[in-house]
């Protein structure tokens, strides 16, 4: 643990990580920590009624503790902050430029020690009264209100959000920022009269949030790659299932390895998402099958290569068709229904690095069409909010599975050197994100978008460059071997 002492922040992080099984090592100190997992707790945005100004993050400690675990061979370093993305008329402008200064300093280091097995990421809190934020309860309507999920933060979402991130998986997960803030960075344009705003604390987590006992998770995609793994992790977890596919022999593939090692029930709905009526159709048959449908995992996808010299429009409209029409038109038939019936879903879409930078010409009809699916999901996440359904997406950067695999293996090796990790991440590392945010564990999340990437979209460093980067790779190499 780093913090402040006689902080209720640090002493309330420090009591959630014993609870899940961490034994502190002992005090920080500048020298670093000789631990695997380091938690740094910056706790003290005004914006938020906190009453203890800190000096800001401990540097030279920080960077100590990282240059260790890189000698060691890897850990984990978690900041918890109640940083804010956005700019506010009543805030400290310094404070909020230390904060916002902070954190930049800490992506950075993440993005030189992330090819040394060094993970680090942060969790950006929104209110939270347990950490020592205060409000009055006029301010803390008004707060939330802007919010998609309308409480404060409690216990149970960070201990949560912690467990995710201290995992040995997703282990490619870097410079990422987890914001538990309950939507409030999506800039949601309150409607709500003054004041009439009270915490809905209906929506906490369960005693047990991860465990998915109960539900039935329907899986799009699930015939392999990202999808296959996912079946199996809701599975793990305790999920029946659900799973669709074009591909049918690999869909039972899937359905009896699943059966073979857990309690699981699975049932199968093969069908082509790139055909206009597959949505409404497999729906009626999972319902027809399970009776019930609780949550929804997309994670179909078809990627096509434009080249501007052919016609590509019917390659482009069945891509289309997969990575978002398709989603479009099953999420919202579930959402209809659910709102009919009082349910509280979930949904989890599967988005790409490619929807966010560009990678590669030849990508504009596969990008656009998920970052469309990706845009689709903050939308939904906000028009549903009211029937307590949240949506969320996940975006993997370079992944290992069969769709990867048609990639030319000279370009994966040249794309490696812009990923911080230096190698693709692994379907199981997708999968334990899709899991946590289709369980109650996540119930402070809505709108939101979790990246997977090994940093290529987080960070997205460039290589070392011709001029300085020999001088800074020996820099750290130093640094490392010291």
């Amino acid at each position: 643990m780093d913090g402040p002492k006689r902080s209720a922040a640090t002493e309330a992080v420090r009591r959630l990580l014993r609870e899940c099984g961490f034994t502190e090592a002992g005090p920080a100190n500048d020298n670093g920590l000789a631990s695997t997992a380091v938690c740094v707790v910056q706790v003290d945005n005004p914006l938020f009624g906190a009453g203890q100004r800190t000096g800001g993050l401990r540097r030279s400690a920080i960077l100590n503790s990282a240059t260790t675990m890189a000698r060691q061979g890897g850990g984990t370093l978690v900041l918890v902050t109640d940083q804010t993305p956005m700019a506010a008329p009543s805030a400290d402008p310094d404070h909020a430029a230390r904060q916002a200064g902070d954190l930049q300093w800490w992506q950075q280091i993440s993005a030189r020690f992330a090819p040394h097995g060094v993970r680090m990421n942060t969790i950006r809190v929104g209110y939270a009264p347990f950490l020592g934020h205060a409000l009055s309860q006029p301010a803390e309507s008004e707060l939330l209100s802007h919010q998609i999920v309308r409480r404060p933060v409690v216990e149970a979402d960070l201990q949560a959000a912690l467990t995710l991130l201290f995992s040995s998986v997703p282990s490619t997960m870097v410079g990422e920022i987890l914001p538990l803030d309950g939507g409030l960075g999506t800039t949601l344009v309150s409607t709500s009269k003054p004041g009439s705003v009270r915490p809905d604390h209906s929506t906490e987590p369960p005693a047990a949030p991860w465990n998915l006992e109960g539900r039935t998770v329907l899986v799009a995609g699930a015939s392999s790659g990202i999808g296959a793994a996912t079946a199996i992790e809701l599975a793990r977890r305790g999920a029946d299932l659900v799973l669709l596919a074009r591909r049918k022999r690999e869909l039972d593939e899937v359905a009896a390895a699943i059966t073979e090692h857990f309690d699981s029930i699975v049932r199968t709905v093969d069908a082509d998402l790139a055909e206009p009526d597959t949505p409404e159709l497999a729906l009626a048959r999972a319902f027809s099958s399970a009776g019930r449908v609780d949550d929804l995992v997309y994670t179909a996808g078809m990627l096509i290569r434009d080249d501007p010299r052919e016609d590509t429009v019917a390659q482009r409209e069945r891509a289309y068709r997969v990575n978002t029409l398709a989603y479009a038109d099953m999420a919202e038939r579930l959402a209809r229904r659910w709102a009919t019936d009082g349910h509280r879903g979930s949904i989890v879409g599967v988005s790409s690095s490619s929807a966010e930078i560009a990678l590669v010409p030849g990508l504009y009809s596969y990008s656009s069409s998920k970052a469309a699916m990706e845009h689709l999901s903050l939308q939904l996440a906000i028009s549903l909010a009211r029937h307590r359904i949240r949506v969320n997406a996940v975006v993997p950067g370079f992944v290992d599975t069969p769709m990867a695999a048609t990639a030319d293996p000279a370009f994966v090796s040249v794309s490696m050197r812009r990923v911080p990790v230096a190698h693709p991440s692994e379907p199981e590392d997708l999968a334990a994100v899709i899991a946590y945010l289709a369980s109650p564990a996540s119930a402070m999340i809505s709108g939101a978008r979790l990246r997977v990437c090994g940093g290529l979209a987080t960070l997205g460093p460039l290589p070392a460059l011709a001029e300085s980067g020999p001088r800074a790779v020996r820099a750290t190499a130093t640094a490392v071997a010291r």
